[in-house]
């Protein structure tokens, strides 16, 4: 098959998928923003082909860089960036071609709509609404009280959102959003509880691979407090009674919404009101997550994706041996990164179990919180038991400290 690939060196991680499709035997064009001598080596050498287009949004101009470059002709047209899963959609449409259709790329990308669309189908949701002024989020709040959540319709992640429990903070995060009729905000219930994903690779059937993965604290409060060492940890007893639900859940939701042949990337909450859906992607999860996937069930995950996306039949199954965890140091604040404490001391006690990591050298640039899980100093751990992990990583995360200036 020949497959063209949207954006195939924005990250490293995007060139996993590049050889999970190469591995099966596609031939594979990228179009991406940076010229050509600004690419990857790496990801040069997985492409067939390479051009950049400067709009990357538009449909009509990736169209005509394919057509003027490559020909064209294409049986797929894919992409892990989501910011462009539904240009992709459009693309598809325009060429003809099988994959995740526009309605439903929209629906993945606006989260009101989304979250309609479900409770309507009985999927359990948080209350919400697409908020084009301040009166609108007020009148909002009046209906449902705080604490609420306000951000983007096509977020990403936890950027620009904001939890909101009283009306100075309401004025403040409407203040930074600045919701209007052309450019919309979200607001929705704030619902209390533990959080954590649950990803799927879907053939033309239905969920055909998933894993289940924990916050540990949830996203907002960790993108916010530097003294937090925050943690991801996949589980290994996702087949155990506890998940049950939860793979229930979001198997309704994948044949809800029609997800077929892509990766999902599903957010949840359980606590008080039970478990709750937050919101899906029709795209792999982020932060290399895709890494401790493959880590911990000792199989390729990106050629799974490949062949399941393709309409293959699958070749391997997860094993479910290990679980994998990911825990991160922040530096003490903004500057560069002066010295390490308690390295040694981790190393001696966890060094054989981390396999992957980065503990930035003195004098090296500090990045902000914001910028995610995968950045400053970074552990990636993996273990048979599940409990054992988590606690190697509160270890870590307490022995460990950076000091910047």
């Amino acid at each position: 098959m020949r497959i063209l690939f949207l954006a195939p060196d924005t990250h490293v991680y995007n060139h996993g998928f590049v050889q999970g499709l190469k591995a099966v035997g596609a031939r594979v064009c990228g179009i991406g923003p940076a010229p050509k001598d600004r690419v990857r080596a790496e990801a040069l050498h997985l492409l067939d082909d390479y051009a950049a287009c400067g709009e990357m949004f538009s449909a009509d101009a990736m169209l005509a860089v394919a057509k003027a470059t490559f020909g064209g002709t294409f049986d797929r047209v894919e992409t892990i960036d989501e910011p462009l899963v539904e240009s992709a959609a459009v693309l598809r449409e325009r060429l003809a071609l099988p994959g995740l259709p526009v309605a439903t790329a929209r629906l993945c990308r606006d989260k009101v709509a989304m979250k309609a669309f479900l409770r309507e189908r009985g999927i359990p949701c948080a209350a919400s609404a697409r908020i084009e002024s301040a009166a609108d989020a007020l009148q909002f709040v009046e209906q449902h009280g705080y604490p609420v959540v306000l951000k983007p319709i096509a977020g990403f992640g936890s950027l620009q959102t904001f939890a909101v429990r009283d009306r100075a903070q309401c004025d403040a995060a409407l203040a930074a959003l600045r919701p209007s009729a052309a450019s919309p905000a979200a607001i929705e219930e704030f619902v209390e509880g533990h959080e954590g994903f649950f990803d799927t690779i879907t053939d033309d059937t239905g969920v055909r691979h998933d894993f289940a993965a924990h916050y540990f604290p949830g996203c907002l409060e960790a993108s916010r407090e530097r003294s937090i060492s925050p943690q991801i940890a996949v589980t290994n007893r996702i087949e155990q009674d506890g998940y049950r639900e939860l793979r229930k859940m979001a198997r309704n939701v994948v044949d809800a919404l029609s997800l077929r042949n892509t990766a999902t990337h599903m957010e949840w909450f359980f606590g008080p009101k039970g478990l709750k859906f937050s919101e899906i992607g029709a795209r792999p999860a982020g932060e290399k997550i895709w890494d401790m996937y493959r880590f911990a069930n000792e199989f390729d995950v990106y050629r799974e994706w490949a062949l399941a996306t393709l309409g293959m039949p699958s070749q391997q199954q997860p094993s479910r041996r290990f679980a994998t965890g990911s825990v991160q140091v922040r530096p003490d604040r903004d500057g560069r990164v002066v010295r390490h404490d308690g390295i040694e001391q981790a190393w001696s006690e966890f060094g054989r179990f981390v396999y992957e990591s980065e503990v930035p050298k003195p004098g090296t640039p500090t990045k902000p919180l914001d910028k995610g899980w995968l950045c400053n100093t970074w552990f990636r751990l993996r273990h048979e038991d599940y409990d054992t992990l988590r606690g190697m990583m509160t270890r870590i995360g307490a022995l460990v400290r950076c000091h910047a200036h």
